[in-house]
């Protein structure tokens, strides 16, 4: 049975590092005073005069304990072998003059250990010497000494060095240099507790690239797999080419396996070969979900089927059914809500890395206002993301939306104005600008984001209704070490003949929390019969603090916010110094999905009469994925 160990010095075993740790140091070593018994059980384990390391991190490795744990009867040789196991410990932080002895009591049923520790001096690192680098060479000797990360005169520490070992040779390889070698060794001078790492380079040629060879592309996809191959014959060698090529092909959404493999044996060419795995053309996904407020419970459905290289070799042929079903809390009444959809997708549309999207659907859904329902027809582009950070779209939508279930609430008047007395006919264009700096998409530490989504309804996109709905949103997030402070502002603005679908609602677990999900509105009727019907101006603005809970299980982590936001009939009627105001707290469990959460909010501001839910103060939601 394996025993576990130590770490301890070690030779690195990726070929392709060529580094290799020499340490001058001997008799670490140290002589066990044992009475040679057998079938004693193993007693206590004592560490002493260990005064500069984590005891419990050594005593955590011994082999002792491991038997001991197993129920594994005392032998002589497991002492032996925890004194190299601690000696070993010792000299990868720096203590090459550490010796171990140990000592051991017995009585007729147990044997005792203790391991006694003189740990000597720390070695401190006195330089690193770069040796065997060109003077004209593209990368300096001061860029290899960057990548270890330890001062002249620091502590020396074997682990910092090891982890920086693989990225020697990758910083001579990126400059160019292929085939670029870097044997280090560390030489230790016990008597002066120093130690002096030697990094030796053999850079070899520049390199360039040489043919593309494609292996197992499916037949129709050959020119898309081509045009995302990051680099061409008689460039520069350039690792990252290689990566960003891999990540490209696997973007396709058409492989399941991605090989870009290149192939060193010329000294100054690098020919690149190139395999792929085609995915099971045939995608079914079913899921659902569950939103919980003070107000309703929402269940959530979703069934997808997706058939690629279908009818083309370059479209992708999606049906989607995502039903829902509203359950108000106070009178048990249900809303259902149905959307259904089919959608044909393009790769390569206009040229490499455009990919356009034809949409049909229908869709009936039941608000506390009225219900719509309708088809509705949409043609789109979507440009690649450059620099993985900049994407933009384009479309034409074309609908019919009715209206039928509308609130008693609602006088005659104020149906005619919101447009529900009849059948909209809606065309548009519309468009979107998205600019993602952050450093995690799920759950950002820091970085910044930027969406611009605006529609233009008009008669020339072959609708009946002249309209411009436009909407920000600016994201920030500043990491200050354990916590993250993030902050959002979005707005949104309806001018012109708006449909009343096209409304801004707040409120929920994604916009202002003080208030249930689209209760941040105009709104007719009093008290509990209010009904929100929708504004045309939206200002929302948040801020968070989101910090671990180290003593609570499952990685829980905390975070306390502040929102604020106002969804008036007009965006004229917005006043920074009159918006709602709710602070709170809030839980997160992190998952593969994204973080499940739970947040609490207390309405500050504007909770009075003529306002939404008035006398309301608490507010939950129970949702999946940050609010911003």
């Amino acid at each position: 049975m394996a025993r576990p160990t130590l770490p301890g010095p070690r030779r690195l075993r990726r070929p392709w590092a060529g580094l290799v740790v020499a340490v001058a140091v001997a008799g670490c070593g140290g002589h066990a005073r044992m009475v040679p018994k057998t079938g004693r059980a193993i007693g206590q384990v004592e560490l002493v005069d260990a005064r500069s390391v984590d005891r419990g991190d050594v005593l955590g490795g011994l082999g002792l304990i491991y038997a001991r744990d197993q129920g594994q009867p005392f032998g002589r040789f497991l002492v032996a072998q925890d004194e190299r196991r601690i000696a070993s410990y010792y000299v990868r932080r720096g203590f090459f003059a550490a010796s171990v002895t140990s000592t051991v009591t017995t009585t007729a049923t147990r044997a005792d250990v203790t391991f006694t520790v003189v740990e000597g001096a720390r070695a401190r690192l006195v330089r690193v010497d770069v040796v065997g680098l060109p003077p004209d060479a593209r990368v300096s000797a001061a860029a290899l000494r960057a990548q270890v990360p330890l001062a002249d005169g620091a502590p020396f520490d074997y682990t910092a060095y090891d982890e920086a070992t693989p990225r020697l040779p990758e910083v001579l390889r990126a400059a160019g240099y292929a085939r670029a070698k870097v044997d280090g060794v560390v030489l230790a001078d016990r008597a002066r507790a120093e130690a002096v790492i030697r990094l030796t380079v053999t850079l070899g040629p520049l390199a360039h690239f040489g043919q593309v060879e494609l292996r197992d592309v499916p037949a129709g996809l050959e020119e898309a797999v081509a045009a995302r191959v990051e680099f061409a014959p008689g460039e520069p060698y350039r690792p990252a080419a290689l990566e960003t090529t891999r990540t490209a092909l696997y973007g396709l959404g058409r492989f399941a396996l991605v090989r870009v493999e290149p192939d060193r044996d010329e000294d100054d060419v690098v020919d690149v070969t190139i395999t792929v795995a085609e995915a099971p053309r045939h995608d079914l996904r079913l899921g659902g979900g569950v939103g919980l407020n003070p107000l309703a419970l929402e269940l959530r459905g979703l069934a997808q089927y997706g058939v690629a290289a279908w009818p083309w070799p370059l479209t992708t042929t999606r049906l989607e059914l995502r039903p829902a079903l509203v359950i108000h809390r106070d009178d048990r009444t249900r809303s259902p809500r149905v959307d259904a959809v089919a959608t044909l997708d393009r790769l390569d549309l206009i040229r490499p890395r455009y990919s356009g999207a034809i949409e049909g659907g229908f869709s009936y859904l039941e608000v506390e206002a009225y219900a719509s329902y309708g088809p509705r027809a949409r043609l789109s582009v979507r440009s690649p993301s450059y620099a993985d950070v900049v994407q933009a779209s384009v479309g034409w939508q074309l609908g019919l939306t009715a209206y039928t279930n509308l609130a008693a609430v609602l006088d005659d008047a104020l149906i005619a104005r919101l447009g529900l007395d009849g059948v909209d006919r809606i065309g548009a264009f519309d468009q979107s600008v998205v600019v993602d700096l952050r450093d995690d998409r799920l759950a950002p530490r820091r970085g910044a984001y930027l969406e611009v989504r605006a529609e233009e309804g008009t008669v020339a996109a072959g609708g009946a209704l002249t309209y411009l709905r436009l909407i920000p949103d600016l994201r920030g997030y500043v990491s200050l070490g354990s916590v993250t402070a993030a902050a959002r502002v979005r707005a949104g603005v309806l001018t012109g003949d708006g449909p009343v679908t096209r409304r801004f609602f707040g409120g929920g677990a994604n916009g202002y929390r003080g208030l249930p999900e689209r209760q941040l509105a105009p709104f007719a009727g009093v008290g509990s019969a209010q009904v929100p019907y929708g504004g045309t101006g939206l200002l929302e603005v948040s801020g968070e603090l989101r910090f671990p809970l180290p003593r609570l299980p499952y990685d829980l982590a905390g975070v306390a916010f502040l929102d604020g936001g106002d969804v008036p009939d007009d965006w004229a009627a917005i006043a920074l110094d009159h918006l709602h105001w709710a602070a709170g707290l809030g839980l997160r469990l992190p998952t593969l999905i994204g973080a499940v959460r739970l947040d609490v909010a207390y309405r500050l501001t504007r909770t009075g009469a003529g306002e939404p839910r008035p006398g309301e103060r608490w507010t939950f939601h129970l949702s999946v994925g940050e609010a911003f």
